[in-house]
């Protein structure tokens, strides 16, 4: 895992951690793309998001929106209740049946399989962990076994059965590392990455609306996405991480520290707990809490379901 070093936790930190609620820091605000590329690095699930045609979903058509139900899908995990679980878990099913590889696809996937949720589930896991133990050190073993089984809804929340997820942190690392070997990205898949890093994918979205995202953020959120990646998957992007890099990467993490120390975390938890709220109203009114569901007869990668904003600013 992560971290190298202990560093003494704050005050409100003190206690050992026992859920993924406890996990949260500001450093989690960076490391969403890190994520996602751990989670697109096992082949089948990379293509099914780079070859799909659910354009209600896709980042590269409604950044906003699928920045809401990501995080709302995490929140309902981590502090939701069984009865938002159920709910959610039965509309993330019926948006990942429009998941499903063709013919020429390059490789074998459908959107519902268990065995590939199992993955994503593992890298949300990770996600939670990483962004504590970078900041605050390794945790002990006795920790982890308890983190390890309080994250199993992020695996059933993706239709994963709760006997499939492990129980204990030896088990869970012995599956993460059983699959490292299957873990490759290929061009186009790394050119998803590359352009959800630097941010141009909200160009996709909003055409030139879009484009001081990637001027002005971009390339600071590209070296954040590097940090926060494990070497092993900055390996697969072929991407190098020097001396100066790591040591930038440690006066962030002291800026972060203190962040959480003086409200950050607070904020971040504010923030699960609001999207927890929003959840629930559009359960309440009657609304699909993911949205309505479009399919867009192209890939979103070929330029399916392209926006009217795009299509016009664009030309």
């Amino acid at each position: 895992m992560a971290g190298q070093v202990t560093i003494r936790r704050p005050q409100n930190m003190r206690r050992a951690p026992t859920t993924l609620f406890d996990l949260v820091t500001t450093l989690g605000l960076t490391s969403g793309v890190a994520n996602i590329i751990m989670q697109l690095s096992l082949p089948p699930v990379g293509y099914g998001v780079n070859e799909s045609r659910v354009a209600s979903g896709s980042p590269r058509r409604y950044p906003i929106k699928r920045a809401r139900t990501t995080g709302q899908y995490l929140v309902v995990a981590v502090i939701g209740t069984d009865a938002d679980r159920d709910l959610m878990r039965a509309e993330i099913a019926e948006a990942h049946k429009a998941v499903v590889s063709e013919p020429d696809s390059p490789v074998r996937y459908s959107g519902n399989s268990p065995e590939l949720q199992k993955w994503v589930a593992a890298c949300l896991f990770r996600f939670y962990l990483d962004q504590y133990t970078l900041l605050y050190g390794e945790l002990t073993e006795p920790e982890l076994d308890v983190l390890t089984r309080a994250a199993e809804p992020l695996a059933t929340g993706v239709n994963v059965r709760a006997r499939a997820w492990p129980t204990s942190w030896a088990e869970f690392a012995r599956y993460w590392e059983s699959r490292l070997g299957d873990l490759a990205i290929d061009p186009p898949v790394r050119h998803d990455f590359e352009t959800l890093s630097d941010l141009e994918f909200i160009v996709e979205a909003w055409g030139p609306l879009g484009k001081p995202f990637p001027m002005l953020l971009g390339p600071s959120y590209r070296y954040l996405t590097r940090a926060n990646l494990p070497a092993e998957f900055r390996d697969l992007m072929g991407w190098e991480w020097s001396e100066r890099d790591a040591r930038r990467f440690e006066r962030v993490k002291s800026v972060l520290r203190v962040a959480d120390r003086f409200g950050g975390r607070a904020y971040v938890r504010a923030v699960y707990r609001i999207q927890l709220a929003d959840f629930r109203i559009r359960v309440r009114l009657g609304m699909p809490v993911l949205g309505p569901l479009r399919v867009s007869d192209v890939p979103i990668k070929d330029g399916g379901a392209q926006r009217w904003i795009t299509r016009h600013l664009t030309g």
